[in-house]
C-alpha cells in the first residue's frame, strides 16, 4: 500500500504523524510526507521520505498573516451565526486561526483559473505516484481533491480538536433557519474553486473525509457525532537534541519543567506578557525549573532567578521523565506528551474570548491565549491531574500558590496517572494499521 500523509508546514502538525507514519512502513507500506519546502529538513530529520510542494519562495503564516479585510467579513459572519458562549470558544478557533492556514494554500476569493502551488503539486504528484491513501491534515484539505483525483481513499489525520467537522455541523444547523442569508461555510468557500479547477466534485465527504484518524485523547474530543473515527494513541515525539550532560544529574531537589510552545513563537508577535510573572513564582521556591524559552519570549523579563535554567529547545520527550511537573501553554501536543507521560500538569490560560490582534500596520497578529488553552486546562483539571494558571490576571503570587499545591499534594500524581492510563488503553499506531489497510481496500477509488 502507498500511503501521502499531507501535512501544514509547522512541527505541532508533523509530529502527530511520525508515530503512525512509521508504524505503516513498519509493516511494508511505502510512505512520504507531502508538505512545503520549509518543512523537508524536518521531515528527513524524523526518518521519513518528504515531497515538497509548493513556492519555496513564500513561507506559510497562518494565522501570523493579519488578513484584515477576510476577518472583518468573518467577524460579521460571526455575529449573524448568534452562537452560544460556549460554542464561541471553538468557532473562533476555527475562523480566527484555521482559516487562515487553509488560506496559505487556499487563498481566500481566489477563482479556480488562479494557480495554487502547493495543491497543484500535490495533484500533480498523486497523480503520477498513484497512492491508495491519503491522510491529511485538516488545514490542507486540497489534499483530498489530490486523492480524488488520483483514485485513492482518504481521511483526515488530526493533530488537535476537530474544529472543523464541528463548525460544518454548527453551521449546517444555524444554515437550516436562515436559509441563505448566510451563505457558504468558509470552508466550502476555501475548498470549492480547488475542486472546480482539478474537475473534482465538491461534496461533504470532500471536505469531512471519508473517515477521520484522531490522537488527540478522548476527553478533549469536539463533539461530532457524524464523524467515523479511528482513535489512535498519542505517542509523544519531537525533534531530537544531544541529551545536555546535566539533564540526567540529579539537581537535589524537585525539576519543574516550563515549556510555552514553538508554534506561538514562530508565527506570533508577541503574548508574553505573563513570563516575568511566571519566573517571579519559581525565584523563592527549593526546585529546579527548567525552561525552554527563546529571546522573544524573555523580552520583558529583567532577572531570571538563580534557581531557572533557560534552554531555547530541549525535547519534552527527554526533559519530562525527569521532571516532577510541568508549566506549559496547553498546546495540545504539550498536553498529550505530558499525559503520556504520566506528569502533573499546571496550564496557563485565561477567561478571555479566543482572538488576534493585528501588530503595528498589518506586521503580524499577536493572540490573546494559546488556542487549546482553555480545553486542555478544562480537562486536566476535572481529572485531578493539574491546575489552571490564570494570565488574565497575570500574578506571581497566586501561580506561585497553585504551582505548590500540585507538588506538594500527591492527589495530582495520581490524577497525572490516570491520564497516563487513558492514554495507554487507546490502539498504538502499529494496531490500527490493520483497520487502515481494510478502510483503504474499501474506499479506494471510491467517488463517494
Amino acid at each position: 500500500m502507498r500511503v501521502v500523509f499531507t501535512v501544514w508546514p509547522a512541527p505541532a502538525h508533523l509530529y502527530p504523524v511520525v508515530p503512525l507514519a512509521w508504524a505503516l512502513q513498519n509493516a511494508g507500506h511505502e510512505v512520504c510526507v507531502a508538505s512545503h519546502p520549509v518543512l523537508t529538513e524536518a521531515i528527513v530529520a524524523a526518518g521519513l521520505a518528504p515531497v515538497a510542494v509548493g513556492d519555496p519562495a513564500v513561507p506559510p503564516m497562518g494565522p501570523g498573516k493579519p488578513y484584515p479585510a477576510e476577518r472583518a467579513r468573518l467577524d460579521e459572519l460571526t455575529r449573524q451565526l448568534a452562537l452560544d458562549p460556549a460554542q464561541r470558544d471553538p468557532w473562533d478557533i476555527f475562523y480566527q486561526f484555521m482559516l487562515p492556514a487553509i488560506w496559505d494554500f487556499h487563498p481566500a476569493g481566489a477563482s479556480p483559473e488562479q494557480p495554487r502551488p502547493g495543491v497543484d503539486d500535490l495533484v500533480d504528484f498523486a497523480r503520477h505516484w498513484q497512492p491508495d491513501l491519503v491522510l491529511w491534515d485538516p488545514c490542507w484539505p486540497g489534499a483530498a481533491v489530490a486523492a480524488r483525483a488520483a483514485g485513492a481513499a482518504q481521511a483526515r489525520l488530526l493533530w488537535g480538536q476537530d474544529y472543523f467537522t464541528w463548525s460544518l455541523d454548527e453551521f449546517a444547523a444555524r444554515q437550516a433557519g436562515a436559509g441563505a442569508a448566510l451563505g457558504e461555510h468558509p470552508l466550502v468557500e476555501a475548498v470549492a474553486p480547488v475542486a472546480q479547477r482539478h474537475r473534482v466534485t465538491l461534496d461533504d465527504e470532500l471536505l469531512r473525509g471519508q473517515w477521520t484518524v484522531n490522537p488527540t485523547p478522548a476527553g478533549v474530543w469536539l463533539p461530532t457525532p457524524h464523524t467515523r473515527t479511528v482513535a489512535v494513541r498519542w505517542v509523544p515525539f519531537a525533534a531530537q537534541a544531544p541529551a545536555p550532560a546535566w539533564l540526567y544529574e540529579n539537581p537535589g531537589r524537585p525539576r519543574v519543567a516550563v515549556s510555552l510552545g514553538l508554534s506561538q513563537r514562530t508565527y506570533m508577535r508577541g503574548g508574553w506578557g505573563h513570563v516575568p510573572s511566571l519566573l517571579d513564582a519559581v525565584a523563592d521556591l527549593d526546585v529546579e525549573v527548567v525552561a525552554t524559552l527563546n529571546a522573544a519570549q524573555l523580552e520583558d523579563v529583567g532577572r531570571v532567578p538563580d534557581n531557572v535554567r533557560l534552554v531555547d529547545y530541549l525535547p519534552l520527550s527527554q526533559l519530562l521523565p525527569t521532571s516532577v511537573a510541568l508549566v506549559h501553554h496547553g498546546g495540545m501536543g504539550t498536553y498529550a506528551t505530558a499525559a503520556a507521560l504520566g506528569v502533573p500538569q499546571l496550564i496557563t490560560d485565561s477567561d478571555v474570548d479566543q482572538g488576534l490582534a493585528v501588530v503595528g500596520d498589518n506586521e503580524g497578529s499577536v493572540a490573546a491565549k494559546h488556542i487549546e488553552s482553555t480545553a486542555t486546562a478544562q480537562h486536566v483539571v476535572r481529572r485531578g491531574a493539574g491546575l489552571r494558571l490564570d494570565i488574565g490576571h497575570p500574578s506571581a503570587e497566586a501561580m506561585r500558590k497553585q504551582l505548590v499545591r500540585v507538588l506538594e499534594d500527591p492527589s495530582f500524581a495520581d490524577g497525572a496517572a490516570a491520564l497516563h492510563e487513558d492514554i495507554l488503553a487507546t490502539p498504538s499506531p502499529a494496531e490500527i494499521v490493520g483497520a487502515l489497510e481494510r478502510l483503504t481496500a474499501r474506499r479506494r477509488g471510491d467517488a463517494g
